[in-house]
């Protein structure tokens, strides 16, 4: 499906059209004023991905809902991964034909968050984009694709179980905390509304 459609919102950079994710990281980290004066590889470059929290939007009555918690990202077994529990709690069901998906990346910055760094969108293959851009997460808890919906009504649960947050059409990008923000939606109304913190740090 080739890279995550990705426009860069960072506040000192013009433009906000739609380009390569390689391209529109190269321009957001050269147009950062802290990297004046630094090598660019202690910015950002191949990442390992951990989570610390997960929760949902402030919003009630989403038919879809997760509610996951990891066990803790050890920096001196970086190569560890985590362990998830939880479950995913599907009311209204998920194809690629019905729904739009949008996720957008906050940044932490002075105690506080930077919202919009990065924002993904797309208008519909909900199912294929998730399974491309996310492959850790969407065979953890869907692999069993049929026909039709892809994520149907139930409960899904883990307990225990190894996740690596692998995004392989987004090989790079700049270290640091994220608040990740996924929204499926249909043409009237949300579907979902999940968030969860993570910390992006160089790949050992």
């Amino acid at each position: 499906m080739g890279q995550w459609a990705i426009t860069s919102r960072l506040s000192i950079c013009s433009g906000s059209r739609s380009r390569s994710g390689a391209f529109i990281l190269v321009t957001a980290l050269l147009c950062q004023k802290s990297i004046h004066g630094k090598a660019l590889n202690t910015v950002y470059g191949p990442y390992t991905a951990y989570t610390e929290r997960f929760y949902n939007c402030e919003r009630d009555n989403l038919p879809d809902q997760w509610h996951l918690r990891t066990t803790h990202f050890n920096p001196l077994k970086p190569r560890e991964v985590q362990l998830l529990t939880g479950n995913l709690t599907v009311e209204e069901p998920i194809d690629d034909s019905c729904c739009g998906l949008k996720v957008i990346l906050d940044t932490r910055s002075n105690n506080q968050w930077k919202e919009n760094a990065f924002i993904f969108a797309y208008k519909s293959n909900v199912c294929r984009t998730i399974k491309e851009n996310m492959p850790g997460f969407y065979n953890l808890f869907f692999k069993k694709e049929v026909n039709g919906a892809c994520v149907k009504p139930g409960v899904y649960q883990v307990n225990n179980a190894p996740i690596e947050w692998i995004f392989p059409n987004v090989p790079i990008m700049p270290y640091g905390q994220y608040r990740f923000r996924l929204m499926v939606h249909k043409p009237d109304h949300l579907i979902a509304c999940i968030v969860v913190e993570c910390r992006l740090v160089p790949k050992h």
